[in-house]
């Protein structure tokens, strides 16, 4: 009896220990699917099932804590990704839909899945093949060319082509068709996206050279030459400012690449950094909120949910949002976030 009694026990232990930590898995797996990570999200959904075997789009972990709980996409999508097609099915089959990262839907991956396992390749590999492109940021990349090549036509159009930031701009831009027609993985785009943000940027900062008036007849020579200084004087500003902003851009990049990633703490440090040299930029509170947010989906941490909407408030504050954050840039959690920011 006392034997029963004590395995009983133990199992109920064991039964409570699952309940209370289903969701840490959960996470952990999602940031894997983030860095393309397939095995570790195995590991993390399998034991995410093991305490949670029902799937929900308002799962309630703890206290008011809510999440968009989809474990069988996930492992189905890292089964797939690592050749384990029939196991990729069964998942797939499970499954009620994407969490808060979307890889495709469940019919396109079921799709996939069904063509690989026909062909016979159903072994897993030894080594996981890379991370499947992703199509959305090869569309976000043409889109920020296009947006570079368009500031580029309205610096020639207002005769700054021979202002330096010009030239960055061309230099930037051709760095970033290449990268973008050569792209192998989803940092290669992140990378071309990042140039024609860079090549953008520094077409709209051209402008035309300062043409000085000619002098009124009978001016001296001494008129003519202060003329020339302050032709001098009032471009060197524009020369500098490639100068300047070089490091700068640098930096968002940095931040922007981190945001992307999925690497929230980073992102977080480097755009409140940027936030204290450029607060009134709208875009670098939005950002910075987004990575707050991003925080406290994970971690459950309310400071980080408060410090969220105080930076989406400064982001309103500095920048006129006609549509809200771009759907290209910002998960819809994010966005409806943001818009409830008052």
């Amino acid at each position: 009896m006392k034997r029963r009694f004590f395995v009983t026990i133990v199992s109920l232990a064991f039964a409570v220990s699952a309940l209370a930590s289903w969701y840490d898995d959960y996470n952990e797996g999602v940031k894997a699917v983030n860095t393309g990570h397939w095995q570790v999200v195995i590991q993390k959904m399998t034991a995410a099932i093991a305490g949670n075997a029902k799937e929900n789009d308002n799962a309630r972990t703890y206290g008011n804590i809510f999440i968009n709980y989809h474990p069988y996409y996930y492992r189905g999508l890292a089964y797939l990704r690592t050749g384990k097609y029939d196991l990729a099915v069964s998942d797939l089959e499970k499954t009620s839909g994407p969490g808060e990262i979307d890889r495709g839907s469940i019919d396109n991956l079921m799709q996939e899945a069904k063509m690989k396992q026909a062909a016979g390749s159903t072994t897993a590999t030894e080594a996981p093949p890379p991370p499947a492109m992703d199509p959305e940021l090869r569309q976000r990349a043409n889109a920020a060319i296009g947006a570079a090549e368009a500031s580029i036509t309205g610096a020639r159009n207002r005769n700054a082509a021979s202002a330096p930031q010009y030239q960055q701009a061309v230099t930037a831009l051709i760095d970033a068709k290449q990268r973008v027609t050569t792209a192998k993985t989803n940092d290669d785009l992140r990378a071309g996206l990042a140039s024609a943000d860079t090549a953008k940027t520094y077409a709209d900062l051209a402008m035309p050279p300062v043409i000085p008036t000619p002098p009124p007849s009978g001016t001296t020579g001494t008129t003519a030459t202060t003329a020339t200084v302050i032709t001098t004087t009032t471009n060197k500003p524009f020369s500098a400012t490639g100068d300047v902003l070089r490091d700068t851009a640098t930096r968002v990049r940095h931040a922007l690449e981190n945001y992307f990633n999925g690497e929230f703490d980073t992102a977080s440090a480097q755009f409140a950094s940027l936030s204290r040299e450029m607060p009134r930029n709208g875009w670098i509170w939005a950002f910075l909120g987004a990575s707050q947010y991003s925080q406290y989906a994970f971690e459950a941490d309310e400071s980080y949910k408060s410090k969220a909407i105080q930076s989406f408030r400064k982001a309103k504050q500095y920048r006129t949002w006609k549509n809200g954050l771009p759907q290209k840039y910002f998960s819809r959690r994010i966005r409806k976030v943001f818009e409830s920011a008052s």
